[in-house]
């Protein structure tokens, strides 16, 4: 089914045929969870009413508790680790949007008219939080829906649809200006604050900013003063500079794209400024080594290790990440590392950071949608997109950050040399057969395509995938009936060590379906660990060529 986004807000009559199909309810309670890891493939209203739990929807992290509600989109993955002591209650509305696709898509058959409907999304004014304004009113028709369903009426599916356009009215409103109070003036500081953070390379005078606190311009400077330590002009200079110290460390930008970039006009006036805050002209600062990097992106640090750069803090799971456990003890600031990386785990690397000061810190967009404001008050902090770029692309742009651009391509022409030599064997120990690499992770099943240890198996090494995935598309979900037409002549596994992992496999294992599966019977099944071959990065990917080899029966090491 196509699946269509409808705009909210419209001049013409988009959505005046609009309809929202209510699927189901549940309550969350103590005897009662969402399941740990969903791929959900409707809307999902969720309405939490006590307890707590870290939720990551998509791929931002929230931690849920009284008075938080959710709209969850179709096709978002969502990840559920309730609190062990006060587990979450709420309820989860689930409901699908359709639009008639065209009048001219009706049919007709004797008198009776036929509407064809799609599917859709419909674009809300917010992320995946909700104001907490709503709660009140929402909960309340929320229950009544749910009260609904559960005791039998004679108008019940005409109530169920009024409460659900109810409640969609509601959530989908369009915010109310929130009045300014008089005390501290909190909510009105806060938003110049965003303003600054967002907008410091425009014309931020304090007139401007005080204009927008809805205050005098003596009154905003002192209160400001108050809140921050510092003047908001000193403020907006900061945020500046160290917006400047970021860009400087991206080779081939001039200072004077710089210095427009952060507001200033004149680059000459910019490097007085810029050497009075930073101790150091600009082009000086572009030059300094970084001694002491994090890497908050798991991969990041693979991409150092193979540049022969110990990381002065890193992500380490001392279980998981034994393909790096050589260099542990060189590594002075361990951060904490998990499948389900919650607040609590985060605020712990955080103050760790802290405590590190590094000259630099290296993270993914992932990570920079919830932390990278808190990141850069500690150091410079530059994203490198994961989604965005290849492994070879991160590699090349982390070199270059650091100053190992010719260190880096010196690495990937041995890599490529050890590619080739190990490809002329592959080929006489597997022919043509076609490949799968399976996971099974918090009790789901996965199979892999060309990113992680795809991007060598595939890519590099050029054997046979047993199912192509869509481009960019790191894994997909599987149904068990699928496994026959997915895991091809040979299967590398992966199985995860929780018990939701564990179980499934158990139960895999003595199935008939698995015991008829092609690499079952032909004793080509391959049970890995979750590393190197998770990893994507260089210093994985090297050992992933050497562990190929093995596993098909050749030389263990492949040296070119």
């Amino acid at each position: 089914m196509t699946l269509q986004v409808f705009p909210l807000i419209s001049n013409g009559d988009h959505t005046r045929d609009l309809y929202a199909r209510f699927k189901t309810s549940e309550v969350l309670d103590q005897t009662s969870f969402l399941a740990p890891f969903v791929l959900t493939d409707s809307h999902l209203l969720l309405i939490c009413t006590g307890g707590e739990a870290d939720i990551r929807i998509g791929h931002r992290l929230n931690h849920a508790t009284l008075g938080k509600m959710y709209l969850i989109l179709p096709g978002t993955a969502i990840e559920y680790t309730p609190d062990e002591v006060h587990p979450l209650q709420g309820l989860a509305i689930y409901f699908d949007l359709l639009k008639p696709i065209s009048d001219m898509n009706k049919t007709t058959s004797g008198s009776t008219v036929m509407e064809v409907y799609q599917k859709g999304l419909l674009r809300s004014s917010y992320a995946d939080e909700l104001p907490h304004e709503l709660f009140q009113e929402c909960t309340r028709i929320a229950s009544q829906l749910h009260e609904c369903i559960s005791v039998p009426q004679e108008n019940r599916p005409f109530r169920i649809q009024t409460l659900m356009h109810e409640l969609l009215t509601h959530v989908y409103a369009p915010p109310k200006e929130s009045a300014i109070g008089d005390s501290e003036h909190t909510s009105a500081l806060d938003q110049t604050l965003e303003l600054i953070e967002l907008g410091y390379a425009e014309h931020l005078s304090r007139e401007v900013l005080a204009g927008v606190a809805g205050m005098s311009v003596w009154h905003y400077s002192r209160v400001f003063k108050n809140r921050t330590g510092i003047s908001p002009m000193e403020y907006v200079n900061s945020i500046r500079m160290d917006r400047a110290k970021e860009m400087l460390l991206v080779p081939g930008r001039t200072i004077k794209h710089i210095a427009s970039k952060v507001g200033f006009q004149d680059e000459f006036y910019f490097s007085r400024k810029f050497k009075k805050y930073v101790g150091v002209s600009p082009s000086t600062y572009q030059r300094q080594k970084r001694n002491k990097i994090a890497a908050l992106s798991f991969g990041t640090t693979g991409h150092l290790l193979a540049l022969q750069i110990i990381p002065h803090a890193a992500l380490i799971d001392n279980r998981r990440d034994q393909h790096r456990n050589l260099f542990f003890s060189n590594i002075p600031y361990h951060l904490g590392r998990s499948k389900r990386m919650n607040p609590r785990i985060w605020q712990t690397n955080v103050e760790l950071l802290m405590q590190a000061s590094p000259d630099l810190i290296l993270c993914n967009e992932y990570e920079a949608q919830t932390l990278k404001r808190t990141l850069q008050r500690i150091a410079p902090t530059i994203v490198i997109p994961w989604k965005g770029l290849n492994w070879r692309e991160h590699f090349v742009q982390v070199a270059s950050i650091v100053g190992q651009q010719q260190e880096a391509q010196q690495w990937l022409e041995q890599y490529d040399d050890k590619v080739t030599h190990a490809k002329e064997q592959l080929s006489h120990l597997i022919g043509k057969d076609t490949v799968s690499i399976i996971h099974i992770m918090m009790g789901h099943l996965l199979i892999y395509g060309r990113r992680n240890g795809g991007a060598v198996l595939y890519n590099d090494l050029g054997v046979s995938p047993s199912h192509d995935l869509l481009p960019g598309q790191v894994y997909r979900v599987l149904d068990e009936q699928e496994l026959p037409q997915m895991v091809g002549d040979r299967m590398l596994l992966i199985v995860d060590q929780d018990s939701e992992s564990q179980q499934r496999w158990h139960k895999l294992q003595h199935t008939q379906l698995w015991q008829h599966l092609m690499p079952v019977q032909n004793q080509h099944v391959y049970l890995l660990d979750e590393m190197p071959w998770l990893d994507y990065s260089p210093y994985a990917h090297d050992q992933i060529i050497d562990e190929t080899i093995k596993l098909f029966g050749g030389t263990q090491h492949i040296n070119p």
